[in-house]
């Protein structure tokens, strides 16, 4: 659909752009990116953000005014949605079809659903940032605009880790490349994205190493964080990111998961459900394992969210591994 998208940025003149809920450096970079794309072609773009930019990404919208913030009664000519493949990963509070106009979703992983009125899907792409780059050129940019190269850079680096997972291809590399070339600053990104770690952060992550369970002869590494664990060491789940790479990074270990506890405040119930985070080494397709506990992702990276406690969701998890390895 990658013509009809192109037509709706073209007569289109004003529009609104989101990331999924709880936006990654992908998502954050890729709206960026296609915000400077909009308006490079003299359209107005808003960025839309009702949740908390986390602090390792605020760096991306230091120069970005008015996040979020537009006049009521505006009605958009449509509205982009970055890096989604579920309904249920829209962004909280996104405003109605009498304001937003039809869902363009712009992603690159397999659809959960219908997601989307228009879709610009890319399943071969590293990351959804390297989508953005393609739709640049198929509206007929022959240069980056300006702006976009810092969190284009972003977004690829995040979801190929730094360009070391299997997603990444030599088209990959030479993309990286160019948005070096056109201003973005590897260690700043690097930095920002992969190094720059509070104290809270580095007690709450000994903390879940200390909850390392080997399982199918050490082809499974699982590790857990609880509320608990989170007011103890002072830190927040904006600093759980990442941390499901160290079970993955276990010697021998094929799959690396985390289960999180995380509140559900949005019905006002205060529950608790459990995000299961999963990561491959590189034999394992852990897209599979989320998909049977109704979740989804990409061969090396997955998640699913289910609506049982951490204990319940460990036995789930645990059920599918085995049917997994047989």
């Amino acid at each position: 659909m990658i013509e009809r998208a192109v037509q709706m940025a073209q007569e289109g003149e004003r529009f609104l752009v989101a990331c999924h809920r709880r936006p990654d450096a992908d998502s954050l970079g890729s709206a960026l990116g296609l915000i400077a794309m909009l308006r490079a072609m003299g359209k107005e773009a808003t960025l839309f953000m009702s949740e908390s930019i986390p602090e390792s990404l605020q760096f991306l919208v230091e120069n970005e005014k008015g996040v979020g913030s537009f006049d009521k009664g505006v009605r958009f000519d449509a509205t982009w949605i970055m890096d989604i493949a579920a309904k249920k990963l829209l962004p909280p509070d996104l405003p109605g079809p009498e304001v937003t106009g039809p869902l363009i979703v712009v992603d690159h992983h397999h659809a959960h659903d219908d997601v989307g009125d228009i879709v610009v899907r890319d399943t071969g792409a590293a990351a959804t940032g390297e989508v953005v780059v393609n739709l640049m050129e198929a509206v007929g940019m022959t240069e980056l605009p300006k702006g976009a190269a810092t969190p284009l850079y972003a977004a690829i680096v995040s979801d190929t880790g730094g360009f070391r997972y299997t997603s990444t291809r030599p088209d990959t590399l030479r993309l990286g490349a160019r948005l070096i070339e056109n201003g973005a600053d590897p260690w700043r990104v690097a930095y920002q994205l992969f190094e720059r770690w509070e104290p809270a952060r580095l007690k709450l992550l000994a903390e879940v190493i200390s909850t390392l369970q080997m399982a199918f002869d050490g082809r499974a590494a699982i590790m857990r964080v609880t509320r608990k664990m989170l007011a103890d060491c002072g830190a927040n789940d904006d600093m759980v990111e990442g941390m499901v790479n160290y079970a993955r990074r276990v010697e021998g270990a094929e799959i690396g998961a985390l289960l999180w506890e995380w509140p559900v405040v949005e019905d006002g119930s205060n529950r608790l459900e459990t995000k299961i985070s999963l990561r491959s080494s590189g034999k394992a397709d852990v897209s599979r394992i989320a998909q049977a506990l109704n979740g989804g992702g990409h061969r090396a990276a997955a998640a699913t969210q289910l609506d049982i406690t951490i204990d319940e969701a460990d036995e789930r998890l645990r059920a599918e591994l085995a049917e997994y390895f047989g």
